[in-house]
């Protein structure tokens, strides 16, 4: 009986350490379920009974009229989960498609890399000679 007691006492240490396994949890519970305990012990046994006395109350009445059934919650859960699976989901193809906006158009085409578009503008300054109407008048005026 000793011996008994002491590795109860162990298993509570334990237990209110969060380091029992399910079957020490169980041999807890077993032990509290069957009656005498010591009065050192006491505490416990009103936990462990208190808990399946919880565990093994049903809904009022009133609540079930309304329509509730025991499945119920899950299968909110499983619609919440789908519901921000679908959010996720889009979100991911809304950020791929602001990512894929082009940096700028060159000649009708979309570029998408700032590297390749700052390359290809330093080949189109020579046609910013273009845009000063005048010089390029008075230079052709001056070469004839």
């Amino acid at each position: 009986m000793k011996e008994r007691k002491e590795r109860i006492e162990k298993l509570l240490e334990r237990y209110f350490e969060a380091r029992t396994t399910d079957a020490e949890e169980q041999e807890l519970k077993a032990y509290f379920r069957e009656g005498e305990t010591d009065p050192g012990l006491r505490y416990a046994r009103a936990m462990f009974c208190g808990m399946d006395g919880l565990a093994g109350e049903c809904l009022p009445e009133r609540v079930q009229a309304f329509g509730h059934r025991p499945g119920r919650k899950r299968r909110f859960l499983r619609l919440c989960g789908i519901a921000a699976a679908a959010v996720v989901a889009l979100g991911l193809f809304l950020c791929v498609e602001y990512m894929r906006r082009p940096y700028c158009y060159i000649d009708g085409q979309a570029v998408y890399d700032k590297d390749v578009a700052m390359r290809t503008t330093v080949y189109l300054q020579g046609f910013s000679e273009f845009a000063d109407p005048e010089h390029l008048v008075e230079e052709l005026i001056v070469n004839d």
